[in-house]
């Protein structure tokens, strides 16, 4: 349980830094893997992440989108809607 804290806090922490990543799980996988693997996962072969992800001590895909979705219940404004995306641009 606490580790699924911690994913989701992770994935919080990446919807309110890279927006972009509010509308696509892979590019919030990526992010997510990116920042919190001691090594550029990005740079890897997929194949290589998918077998070994364990290994590296980095949650499986489904745990990170399902963390996306936990945490985008719970703050709407970090959800990947358009009208999100539209209230932030007004406020700038």
């Amino acid at each position: 349980m606490n580790k699924q804290k911690t994913v989701d806090s992770k994935v919080l922490a990446i919807l309110r830094e890279c927006p972009e990543t509010r509308y696509d799980d892979m590019q919030l996988i990526l992010c997510y893997y990116n920042r919190y693997s001691y090594m550029r996962v990005g740079d890897l072969p997929l194949e290589d992440i998918v077998n070994n992800y364990k290994g590296y001590g980095l949650p499986c895909f489904e745990t990170i989108r399902r963390a996306r979705q936990r945490v985008q219940s719970l703050f709407p404004n970090c959800q990947g809607s358009v009208a999100v995306a539209t209230a932030e641009t007004s406020e700038l």
